[in-house]
Parts: C-alpha cells; structure tokens; sequence
C-alpha cells in the first residue's frame, strides 16, 4: 500500500506549472520499480531503474530513451512511398476507364514524390531543426528518431484509395462509388496540407508572431493551394462542392493540428498528429454534411446526400461528441484539475476545499449527461428520424447472440480489472511488458468472437468502448472525483516511454486500432480482423519472443530479427484460424494466401523499423494492403 499513498501524494503536491500527473507517476515508476524489467526491452530501452523509494530521480521526461538516440531508418519511409505506388497502380487497374480515378491515382503520385522531395531538399544556409506543424515549438512533440512525416502525408490516402478500390471491387456502383472518390481527394488534400507544414517549418522559421496570425495564415495557405490544384484541373469531384465545404475543411484541419499540438504536448509525434487530425477532419466533415442536408440549407451532389448507415451515425456522434464534451466543460475540468495540484494541508479550509472538488465533479456529471442527452441525442435523432436510444436497445434485444457478447466483454474486463488489481496490491512480480501484452491478447479473445459473431454490432460497440476510454481518460487527466487518482494509479502500472505526454494514450490507440479494420469494413473477412489480429497476436508475440529470446537485432533500430519473425507467424497463423472458424477457406485461392503472406511480411517490417505508435501505424497500414492485394 506504501506505493499508492506515495502516488496520491505526488499529485497534490507537484508544482502548478509542472504537469503533476506526469511527474507522480514517471517518479513512482523509476523509484519504485526496483524489481520489475522495462516495457519492450527491444523497443523502448531501459526507462525504469533500480534504487530505493527514497531516492529522488530526475524526471523521466528529461531522459532520452535509448531508442531515441539511435540513427533514423529509411526503411518505414520506403515501405510507406511504395505502397504509395501500390495505391496508385491499383486504383488505375481497377477504374481503367474512368478519367476521375486516373486524374486521383495521379494526384496521389504526385503526393508520394513531393512529400519525398521536400523531406529530403533542404535550401542552404536554414537552420531549420526537424518537421512540425509551422509555427509551433519542438517540445510540442514526442522525441523520436523519425519525426513520422510520411505517415502523416500519405497514410490517410492510402486507406482512401484502399476503401475506394474495396467498393469498387465489390456489387456497389452508381453514386455511391463517387462519394468514396470525393473523400479520397480530400484526403489528398489533406496530406498536402501536411507537406505545407513541412515545408514551412524547415525554411520559414517565426518567433516572434501571434498564435491567431499562425493559424489564420496557415488556413489561407491551404485554402490557396486548393485554388491552385484546382485550376490545375486537379480534384474534379471536390471542384463541384460549394466553398464553404471546402473552407470548413481547412478551418478545422487546421485548429485541430494546432490545437492538439499545443494541449497535449510531447503525446505525438508529428505524423501521429497529422494522422490523428485528418481522422477527425474526415469525421467532422461528413458531420457538417449531414446537418446542412437535414436543414435543407445547401444543394450537394447527389451522391453526397447518401444517407449513411445507423452505426456510421452513432460513430460520428459519439467521437465528435466527446471532444465537444471536452471542449464545452473545460472550465470546469480545469478546475478540477487545479484543486488536485494544491495540496489540501495548504488550504485555509480543508472542508471547503473537499467541498469544492464534490460540486465541480457533480457539475461535470451532470453536464456530460445534459450535452449528450439535450445535444448529441437530438442531433442522433434528426438524423436518424429515430430515438437512439430506443435504436439501441433494439439493435441490442434484436439477437441472443448481442445479448451474450455484452455479458461476456463485461465479465472478461471486469475479471481482468480484479486480477490486476490484486497483482498491484500484492506487488506481485510481473513485468510491464506482460502486464501491456496481456491487454492485446485479452482484445483478441475479446474482439474476434465479437466480429466473427455480429460484426455490425462489434462495429457500434468499439465505438462506445472508445468514447467510454476517452471520458476516463478525461476523468483521470483532470483528477474528477471520487474517480480520477484511482484510474491514475491502474493506469500509470501500464507506461511505456511512448506516454511522456500529459495524456495515456497506450490504450486508447490499442483499441483504436482493432476499432479501425472494422469501423472501414472490408469485403474481406482478413481485412475486417486484421486490425485486432496484428495487435493482439503479430505485436504481442514479436514483443514477447524478441524480449526473451532475441539476439539479432535489425540494423538502427533494438528490434529483433526473432521478434519480426513471431510476428509473421504468429499473425498468419491466427488469420488462418480466423478464416476458417469463419468459413471462407474455401474461398481464398492458393495465390490470395501468397499476397496475403507478402503483406505480413511488409507490415512484420514495419513493425520493426518504425519509431511511431505501433498501435496506431499498424492496423492503419495493414487494411488498405490487404483490401488492396488480397
């Protein structure tokens, strides 16, 4: 028990200019975890050491990594512009004869060419120090080896045009094809925007110049390039939008890339942020379609009020919905915040201070119930023309089998939160790496059935899962009571050097990362669960077999030849399975098995040369591949 009362203490007593979550628990983590071994000893280095309780240590946040120091790798940049061509040469095989994709394929190669260009030119004599977002400092981001650049340019238009060939394979055709067509265009032009920022911050360096005047310069930059493509006959179904879809676009684009790389610093890395941002614009856009639709107040292309499916208005509403939580409640969350740095032996009235902490958590309660009832539930309604809350219960009650696998997902995390539990309190030996790597197999066992089962229904539930994990990471981050220091404590037993930020973003990404292969929904029952099945057994065992039993490590990098090796076998294996407990083995011809095996190896090779959240990378990578090979 002495190491949780150590914990609670440190968070009302750090420095308010210091982020207190960050510093109890990186102090707890290298002052008491003398007999425990570091997280992914192959990839993270050493981050925890050995002393007593009562030494003081520097701040975890002020020590490199091993990993950091460790020369770039240009294998992620190629494997990333190679699928790149992938993408292109695939979308020109399977739309030969339509003049839109051929001008997309295009402009998705000529996206690939010049994110290499301007990642590798540099003018003479600028003193430039690494890609970010114009404008803003270093310190707003994960220190790591490789900045992520490429992933924030091209990732994103590799899924689109991965979606894009997917339906187009498949029986859908007339409208419904262009609407994919369209996003895929904006994502392109989002990447571009990508290239903008890259650009400016290696060759154009401010000091000395106002945060609003950054932003608004930035969006009228991207707003310019736009122009500039379009007149260039670039993005022909973009070009029949009206303006302010495209102005939306940017404007949001833009205060999301700034605004997440100003709050949550040293949390991403730049291409994390960029993939994070245009995930959210995407989101946000076909949000604002919807409502204009609804209100009758615009005409947009006719395959643009294509309404979209229940669960995809669930999606849209609980993820934007959160954040709009977040934003609206924010005073009162950073009071919340505030109370739990002062310690309360300091207060002139430690009653009132309890007080004040009970009435700010209540008044955080109650107005997350209000927005999502009075806000998100109307906006659900409208769209929907249906009570969503009475959709749910029977899109629930409509089949036995949701019944069972919400009573199974309860009891599997309820049982899993016991057991760690009690591990914390008996400080029983266990490493960090198995305590992670638990969590990813657990989501295999959990996830798999779901999706093999009901696949829709597995769809709305990791959307409310992910909201769910966003409100504890509030709860937690902002010390809500009686919650916050307790989900603080669990939490903090499951860090990697990765979390140097003020959020935990481990699992979030984790389940963000199952969620993504079945929230794009794939014609391929490999492309559904390649997601959960590359984080919850390729990573877990190319972590667990390269920690124990590695010796060959790849070159710049501390990943192990073994470690790649379980990956690749461990995650053929497990699809394998998965088809056939699935019934479509017969379906797969010998050579689909053989493009398949080509795609784990890439993503084994990624997996090993990466400097991103693999959680995150990953999943994203593998699903545009296999909808596009296999």
């Amino acid at each position: 028990m002495r190491r949780n009362k150590t914990k609670v203490f440190a968070l009302g007593s750090t420095n308010y200019h210091e982020c207190n979550f960050l510093v109890a628990r990186k102090k707890s983590l290298l002052s008491l975890s003398a007999t425990e071994s570091s997280s992914e000893d192959e990839a993270n280095g050493s981050v925890e050491n050995s002393g007593k309780t009562t030494e003081q240590p520097k701040k975890l946040g002020m020590q490199k990594p091993q990993l950091q120091q460790l020369p770039q790798s240009p294998v992620e940049r190629w494997l990333i512009l190679a699928s790149a061509f992938l993408a292109t040469l695939r979308l020109l095989q399977t739309m030969p004869n339509s003049k839109t994709g051929y001008i997309e394929a295009l402009d998705l190669i000529l996206l690939a060419v010049w994110t290499w260009c301007i990642y590798s030119i540099r003018f003479p004599n600028i003193k430039g120090d690494g890609h970010r977002v114009w404008g803003t400092e270093l310190k707003c981001y994960r220190e790591e080896a490789d900045d992520g650049a490429f992933y924030g340019t091209l990732l994103i238009p590799i899924i689109s045009v991965g979606k894009l060939v997917d339906v187009q394979n498949s029986n859908e055709n007339g409208p419904y094809i262009e609407f994919f067509q369209a996003n895929t265009e904006l994502s392109i032009l989002l990447g571009s925007g990508i290239i903008l920022h890259m650009f400016l911050s290696k060759h154009f360096l401010i000091k000395r110049l106002a945060r609003i005047w950054i932003i608004t310069i930035s969006i009228g930059l991207s707003l310019l390039i736009y122009l500039i493509l379009a007149k260039l006959e670039r993005f022909p179904l973009l070009r029949q939008f009206p303006w302010h879809y495209i102005i939306f676009s940017q404007i949001f684009y833009q205060l999301s890339l700034y605004t997440i790389a100003n709050i949550f610093k040293r949390s991403f890395t730049f291409g994390e942020l960029a993939i994070l941002s245009q995930s959210l614009t995407l989101l946000a856009v076909e949000a604002w379609v919807l409502t204009l639709n609804e209100l009758n107040y615009i005409d947009l292309p006719s395959y643009m009020k294509t309404s979209p499916s229940p669960l995809t208005i669930f999606q849209i509403a609980l993820i934007l919905g959160i954040l709009m939580i977040g934003v609206l409640l924010s005073p009162f969350l950073l009071r919340s915040r505030r109370l739990a740095q002062q310690p309360m032996w300091k207060s002139k009235d430690p009653r009132g201070f309890e007080n004040e902490k009970k009435w700010i958590a209540f008044i955080i309660y109650i107005g997350t119930l209000t927005i999502v009832i009075g806000c998100i539930g109307l906006w659900v309604q409208k769209i929907l023309k249906e009570n969503p809350y009475l959709w749910i219960l029977k899109f629930i009650f409509a089949s036995s089998t949701r019944i069972l696998l919400s009573i199974y997902w309860i009891s599997a995390v309820t049982l899993s939160i016991i057991f760690f539990n009690q591990i914390l309190q008996g400080r029983k030996g266990l490493s960090l790496n198995a305590k992670r790597k638990y969590f990813h197999a657990l989501a295999t066992v959990m996830f798999i059935p779901g999706y093999l089962l009901d696949s829709e229904f597995m769809h709305l539930a990791f959307s409310v899962a992910l909201t769910f994990l966003i409100f504890l990471e509030y709860l937690r981050y902002f010390a809500v009571y009686p919650l916050g220091k307790q989900l603080h404590i669990f939490l903090s037993e499951f860090l990697d050097h990765r979390d140097t930020g003020p959020t935990i973003l481990s699992h979030l990404y984790l389940l963000f990362g199952c969620a993504s292969s079945v929230w794009l929904r794939g014609n391929s029952i490999i492309a559904g669960a390649s997601g959960i099945l590359t984080l919850g057994l390729g990573d877990s065992m190319a972590s667990v077999i390269g920690r124990r039993y590695g010796r060959c490590r790849w070159s710049g990098t501390l990943k192990t030849i073994e470690g790649t090796v379980a990956f690749i076998i461990s995650l053929l294996m497990g699809t394998t399975l998965t088809v056939f407990c699935a019934g479509e083995a017969a379906s797969l011809s010998l050579f689909q098995w053989a493009k398949y095996s080509f795609i784990v190896i890439l993503t084994a090779l990624l997996e090993a040369s990466s400097y991103q959240n693999d959680n995150l990378v990953i999943p994203l990578y593998i699903w545009p591949m296999v909808s596009l090979l296999v």
